[in-house]
């Protein structure tokens, strides 16, 4: 099939969203650095770069080309310095839709097209029609499908295309408020609005005055005992139901109406209030599964299931869609990893313990930070320097109880990591989607006779590796070293 190869512009309207995106990233940071700082001067300069900034970023539409070709979609932008770039279709890994209220208004949306080349997205396509959007999709996925090896899946697309599966999980009003209330979002934010406003002079000082006036009323140099408990237990409750509100807000503005469901072989995801975001997830693409949860998680008896595909797209660098369900019962929970992942047989998983001796590093780890900071207060306190030590019973309960719960499982098809006593995680690769395994040793393994092993993916991040095992006996990770490895080289990798 030959597509007729003819360049598309972005929609009229974008100069529009163009500009209100250059105020967010640009002008909106810069202005906050007016807040923190005094001077006319400074002042001046500040509101210079952040209008440059937003003239050129709306240039750009004039300069922003793309192409749909047979096998490839073909993305042409710049200014001064041009990039092109071409993006087979079968390498494309997510298509996620953006759609905020103006973009409803003028029946437009801002398309993202990811591939597992970088952290940021291939293309961002801002702001195309709903209807051009439509005829993107429908091309991507059918040449995706032509173009692989499977002849069957062109079948499949004509059957399910433009068809939603009935909804895997649909998260309720209750659900999103219970998910705010766990997730405590809010509290970043917050710190961060508290931050910038602190080192301003002008509202330090009437910060200052008013608290100055307010306890002055209060006349707390008369308070007792019980009415400093009192007022001090008021404020607390004060500020955590301001998070708790703040955190639930944010829920509803992110996951209103969330949404996941099965067509074909691919994932879609809905979920947004005022911006609405649409996301399409080739299961093949997905590399790892996570299952996590929190005290508050266990009250509630609920976990949160996400995800991680091939790229590693964040929140900064464009639309993130990671999540398989952001709060589910474990039942649901094992059910929807069994729909998604049928292939797997997860009754084969047998969780191995990490090393029962291993409980002498983690108390030594731990105590070594509680005990840190001992020598300052002995030096300043005195005596009281020492109640840190009322602490080592319970870490001797913590570094216990981290190697009963912490166990890696192994077998022909996955490989998966539990592990946490506070903040459990639980992480599942598939062997066809490892890239690496790396054995290390440091020098406190080596003193020990133990070592760690970490598996790669083309969705791991850089930062925290989910498969890093830790705590095993040197000869027992070399010998898992070595399997893997025969297993890797012998299952086909699949993008």
């Amino acid at each position: 099939m030959e597509l007729k190869t003819e360049g598309y512009r972005l929609h009229n309207i974008s100069p529009l969203f163009l500009f209100i995106e250059a105020i967010k990233k640009s002008v909106l940071p810069l202005l906050i650095g007016i807040v923190g700082t005094s001077g006319e001067k400074q002042d001046f300069i500040i509101i210079a770069i952040a209008s440059f900034a937003s003239v050129i970023t709306i240039v750009q539409f004039w300069f922003y080309h793309y192409w749909l070709e047979a096998d490839r979609l073909v993305v042409k932008e710049g200014i001064l310095f041009k990039s092109l770039r071409q993006v087979p279709y079968e390498r494309i890994q997510n298509v996620n839709v953006e759609k905020n209220v103006l973009h409803r208004i003028f029946k437009v949306a801002t398309l993202q097209i990811e591939s597992a080349s970088g952290v940021k997205p291939e293309a961002v396509i801002r702001v195309i029609a709903d209807e051009q959007i439509k005829h993107i999709q429908k091309v991507i996925k059918q040449q995706t499908h032509i173009n692989s090896e499977d002849p069957g899946h062109s079948k499949e697309v004509e059957e399910t295309d433009g068809a939603m599966g009935a909804p895997l999980y649909e998260m309720t009003n209750k659900d999103v408020a219970t998910y705010g209330f766990i997730s405590h979002k809010a509290l970043v934010p917050i710190g961060i609005v508290g931050s910038i406003l602190s080192q301003n002079d002008y509202y330090r000082d009437r910060f200052i005055n008013f608290m100055q006036k307010f306890v002055g009323d209060l006349h707390v140099e008369r308070w007792d005992f019980s009415e400093w408990l009192v007022f001090g237990g008021a404020f607390v409750l004060l500020m955590m139901v301001t998070i708790w509100l703040s955190s639930i807000a944010l829920a509803f503005l992110k996951f209103y109406q969330f949404k996941l469901s099965k067509t074909g072989r691919n994932l879609n995801a809905e979920m947004g209030l005022l911006t609405k975001i649409t996301a399409n997830i080739p299961i093949k693409r997905i590399q790892l599964l996570k299952i996590k949860h929190s005290p508050l998680h266990r009250y509630f008896k609920r976990v949160s299931v996400k995800m991680e595909t091939a790229g590693g797209v964040t929140e900064q660098s464009g639309i993130l869609m990671n999540w398989i369900a952001p709060l589910v019962s474990r039942p649901k929970a094992q059910q929807l990893v069994s729909e998604i992942q049928p292939e797997v047989d997860w009754a084969k998983i047998k969780w191995q313990p990490l090393e029962v001796r291993a409980w002498k590093r983690v108390f030594k780890r731990v105590m070594f930070f509680v005990l840190l900071p001992t020598v300052p207060l002995i030096y300043f306190y005195h005596a009281l320097g020492m109640l840190p030590l009322l602490l080592t019973p319970l870490v001797y309960l913590y570094a216990k109880a981290y190697i009963n719960k912490a166990g890696y499982a192994v077998n022909e098809q996955i490989i998966a990591y539990r592990h946490g006593v506070i903040f459990h995680t639980l992480s599942v690769v598939k062997v066809g989607k490892i890239q690496n395994i790396a054995y290390s040793q440091t020098p406190f393994d080596r003193r020990n006779d133990m070592a760690r092993f970490t598996v790669d993916t083309a969705g791991s991040n850089p930062v925290v590796q989910d498969i890093n095992v830790h705590y095993l006996d040197v000869a027992k990770v070399r010998q898992l070293v070595d399997e893997l490895a025969i297993r890797v080289s012998q299952s086909r990798f699949v993008w």
